[in-house]
């Protein structure tokens, strides 16, 4: 009863710690990665997802749920009919392996999401507030490579990043007539992203130089998108399920500043040269189409497949100008079972079990070898109170090759999340 009496006092602390959570944490959001692949462009492009979409790989483009956020087609919105509140932390040990090196052990973990929902009209028309990164940045390479001309001197060469894009989206979703659903979204894109790179060779004499190049790219626009659902009642029990998102091409205004410096050994600069000095740009993000189905059985066992698309064929790295990018595609299967959720005596048949498997062409590509990402999930909700719970994801998976000396990561992620359900946040107390 005192566990109840917590939770029922639970809303105060929500809010205290989101503010928290975005006065102190935000900043660091979009650092959910440690990948030389990050290194390209905006960096890797992070699916919207909470811990218990992530449990089925992130399936939700057509499959809606009343105890969990949807953060991707917000025409499912509706499905959540009281307040609620979402957050999770993803956290990643990563091996980085390449042809003729020692493996390479990483880590990372972040916050990857903050959200708040709540109806506007019971059961048909409801907003949500999303705070999550859109992607994300972070690598530290060196590599030593030989002088053309010169067959005895060696470069050496390091390079470092971070940062990414984040996004404050704003969502409404709701049900236009008798299973028919949309739902618009508008996400305020920010954040910035930092690159170093240094070059060195050793020379004879004495005065070494260090040659380095600091790029800052710095993000504030809006991006815009819409989604469309469809839910086919096959019986009493069952339906088929059906979605669509539309993420619309955005040209987001961006500043650029790079600077090249000369510098010895000791770190002192010799010569500098400001090459942009927060000069405003343009950064295209491309328009993205997303479509699923999905089978539902009286909300105890869902079966569904997503497909996305991404084409990043006409984006240019922002210094160098050169084409290195593909058409992004993701393949997702996913599953979930809920035994008993209305289960007295068995706490056991509360519980929602997940398991999902995905697979991404990335937009990276080298010669002919465009980077593909395989991973299968796993993941568990365990019913706390009021349809709150505590939301587990897990994933292994591989990224990339070792062929043409590229570079191959096996990763393990864990993704953990709370979804706070409160019907009662919104309701006027009175007093007789």
């Amino acid at each position: 009863m005192q566990f109840l009496s917590i939770m029922s006092k639970g809303k105060s602390i929500v809010f205290v710690g989101l503010v928290a959570l975005i006065l102190f944490v935000k900043p660091s959001v979009a650092q959910v990665t440690h990948s030389p692949y990050s290194s390209i462009g905006i960096g890797d492009i992070l699916d919207p997802t909470t811990a218990a979409k992530f449990g089925m790989a992130g399936l939700g483009v057509s499959n809606g749920s009343y105890f969990n956020l949807n953060m991707i087609n917000p025409a499912l919105l509706h499905y959540n009919r009281v307040a609620l509140f979402s957050a999770a932390i993803l956290g990643e040990s990563k091996t980085i392996n390449q042809s003729g090196f020692d493996p390479y052990a990483a880590g990372s973990g972040q916050l990857n999401h903050m959200a708040l929902a709540f109806p506007l009209i019971s059961g048909k028309l409801s907003t949500s507030l999303v705070l999550n990164p859109y992607s994300a940045v972070n690598y530290n390479v060196s590599y030593s490579v030989p002088i053309e001309g010169q067959p005895l001197d060696t470069a050496f060469v390091t390079a470092n990043g971070d940062g990414g894009i984040d996004q404050l989206s704003l969502s409404f979703g709701g049900e236009v007539v008798k299973g028919l659903s949309f739902g618009v979204k508008a996400s305020y894109m920010f954040s910035s992203i930092r690159k170093e790179g240094k070059s060195f060779v050793p020379l004879s004499f004495s005065n070494n130089y260090v040659a380095t190049i600091n790029e800052r790219v710095s993000f504030q626009d809006f991006m815009f998108g819409v989604g469309v659902a469809y839910k086919l009642r096959i019986n009493e029990t069952s339906s088929l399920n059906f979605g669509a998102t539309y993420d619309f091409e955005a040209d987001i205004k961006s500043k650029l500043f790079a600077r090249f410096d000369q510098e010895l050994l000791t770190g002192s600069t010799v010569f500098a040269d400001t090459i942009f000095d927060n000069e405003p740009i343009m950064v295209t993000i491309p328009t993205k189409l997303a479509v699923g189905i999905s089978y539902n059985f009286k909300n105890k066992f869902l079966l569904g497949v997503d497909y996305s698309t991404q084409d990043w064929t006409d984006t240019k790295e922002i210094l160098s100008q050169e084409t290195i990018y593909t058409k992004r595609d993701k393949y997702v299967i996913g599953m979930e079972i809920t035994p008993n959720a209305n289960s007295i005596n068995n706490y056991f048949k509360r519980m929602t079990y997940r398991v999902g498997g995905s697979i991404t062409n990335t937009p990276y590509l080298f010669g002919d070898n465009q980077i593909t990402d395989f991973g299968i999930n796993f993941g568990l909700s365990l019913p706390v109170v009021r349809g709150s719970s505590l939301d587990f994801g897990f994933q292994t998976g591989t990224r990339g090759t070792l062929t043409d000396n590229l570079i191959r990561e096996d990763y393990f992620k864990v993704y953990f999340g709370v979804s706070f359900n409160d019907s009662r946040w919104f309701v006027q107390p009175k007093f007789n």
